[in-house]
């Protein structure tokens, strides 16, 4: 059917989400010989219980080094085939998370590097081998990742009975045709606007047919995305303007709430099959946390990223610009920098590792707390935001209020963990200037209107204890003051005041 045979059966909206089945094409010479099979074929096979021509002894050569590579990778060794995964940039480069990397490795998987197919070899009329030329890497191309470029002369050739390509996957178009008013991109996916709509109105698109294949994470988020932009389109919405609603939406970063600081702590392994017992069944590899370990993994803090990773604009302007050089890279530890915690405050710790240099603190403890404890120190790559020659924070005039902690947006400067319940206040010794509760990021210290519960009155200002702040909350004008926060201490007894400050006259 066609989305005008939808259509003419009364639905209002249409949304296209099929998915990309179809593998890329490997255009090279001995593709199409016994023995080549593609990536998704194998793997639904294999799932689905029909033969796959992969057992005990085969040698199987996988192309590819994305998640799709390693999965018919680790079938095929579960299936008592030896394995070789071939990809023409570094292990870096891979699509594959580094788990399923290192996993595949230790479970008897070779890894080849810098390999680029360039013909399939015929043995006795089927798959004899794959000849691959050496590669290395180049400029960075339109993904970030660095280009690789062939190596003249440096074939090589790995013998074997399999080769399953693994190098992507395409939408099924078949019924592209039969559907006008909707356009398609040179990558063979559904061109849709940031409302997930076609050019064709009502029809919507999303997931591995209209972005590429991608995570299921993210084609369910675009399937959310979509039934929001299809209830505004029933609703009667201008479908341009939803569209740039959502574009501003995006642009709003997902900042994370940075909490007191806690000392690292070491991740809480799950249970794993053995490597020895994984590569005979295809019973599940992780076991599960039990109740405890479960608990420990959730309490710790995971803000050890930037919360822009993913869509720096740095790193895009970088590539736009044709910054590529990186002599800051971790091979050369020299110009690397590596600062240490910095635990000499109390109540405040400093890591410059993950300073950015926004110098947000630097302004709200100058121009609101006042305190002016942090400046910019040195120059290009090695500026950093510290305190006056680099001092400890509990030599300047820091007054330990948090504003810095609070504002910094990853964790640079972070409250550290504290257990103190009370805090003494000499009554006697207190001017009530206010200043504490203008300070205080916490409310700790509060503010009242009523005359009759404080002791001092400043310019409409009252400062209270802990014990008066509670009473003041329920406490009411016809009532008597209790002494005691518990309510059982009698009458306050009148206070002495101090002479009224002068007034400020025009």
């Amino acid at each position: 059917f066609s989305v005008d045979d939808l259509v003419a059966q009364g639905y209002d909206s249409v949304f296209i989400g099929i998915g990309a089945w179809s593998s890329n094409d490997l255009p090279i010479p001995g593709i199409d010989l016994p023995g080549v099979i593609e990536a998704i074929n194998y793997l639904n096979q294999n799932a689905s219980g029909d033969p796959v021509p992969v057992g005990k002894g085969s040698r199987v050569v996988v192309m590819g080094g994305g998640f799709t590579t390693f999965d018919c990778a680790r079938t095929s060794r579960r299936l008592g085939a030896e394995v070789t995964v071939v990809y023409r940039r570094s292990r870096k480069e891979m699509g594959a998370h580094y788990s399923e990397v290192d996993d595949a490795e230790h479970e008897g998987i070779k890894l080849e590097f810098f390999g680029s197919p360039v013909k399939i070899h015929e043995k006795d009329g089927r798959v004899g081998g794959v000849e691959f030329q050496r590669m290395a890497l180049g400029e960075p191309d339109a993904s970030g990742r660095r280009r690789p470029v062939p190596i003249e002369g440096a074939n090589f050739t790995i013998d074997c009975d399999v080769v399953i390509p693994a190098i992507g996957q395409l939408p099924v178009l078949d019924w592209f045709e039969r559907s006008p008013g909707i356009r398609k991109t040179r990558r063979e996916t559904i061109v849709a606007n940031a409302a997930l709509m076609t050019d064709r109105p009502g029809v919507f698109s999303g997931g591995d047919c209209q972005m590429g294949t991608v995570t299921v994470i993210q084609a369910v988020a675009q399937g959310k995305l979509a039934a929001k932009a299809i209830d505004r389109y029933l609703a009667g919405d201008d479908m341009s303007l939803v569209a740039s609603e959502i574009q501003e939406e995006e642009r709003v970063p997902e900042l994370i709430d940075i909490v007191p600081y806690k000392p690292e702590e070491p991740q809480v392994r799950m249970p794993f099959l053995p490597f020895e017992q994984r590569v005979r069944s295809f019973e599940l590899i992780e076991g599960g946390y039990d109740k405890a370990g479960a608990e420990k993994e959730a309490a710790r803090c995971l803000q050890c990223v930037c919360p822009d990773v993913g869509r720096c604009h740095l790193q895009r302007l970088s590539l736009e610009h044709g910054l590529t050089d990186n002599r800051f890279h971790r091979a050369e530890p020299v110009d690397y920098h590596d600062y240490e915690y910095d635990f000499s405050h109390d109540f405040i710790l400093r890591d410059l590792n993950k300073c950015i240099n926004c110098t947000q603190c630097v302004r709200i403890c100058r121009d609101v707390i006042g305190a002016n404890c942090y400046g910019l120190m040195g120059g290009g790559y090695d500026s950093i935001v510290t305190t006056p020659w680099n001092v400890s924070l509990s030599y300047t005039d820091c007054v330990s209020c948090g504003a810095c902690a609070e504002t910094c947006p990853t964790g640079a400067l972070m409250m550290r963990e504290r257990d103190l319940e009370t805090y003494e206040l000499d009554i006697v010794r207190c001017i009530y200037c206010g200043d504490c509760v203008e300070v205080c990021p916490h409310g700790a210290l509060g503010e009242t209107p009523n005359f009759e519960l404080s002791t001092y009155t400043r310019f409409g200002r009252t400062v209270l204890a802990k014990e008066e702040l509670a009473v003041a909350r329920t406490w009411k004008p016809s009532e008597d003051i209790p002494t005691n926060g518990d309510g059982k201490g009698g009458v306050r007894p009148p206070e002495v005041r101090p002479p009224a400050p002068p007034r400020w006259s025009a």
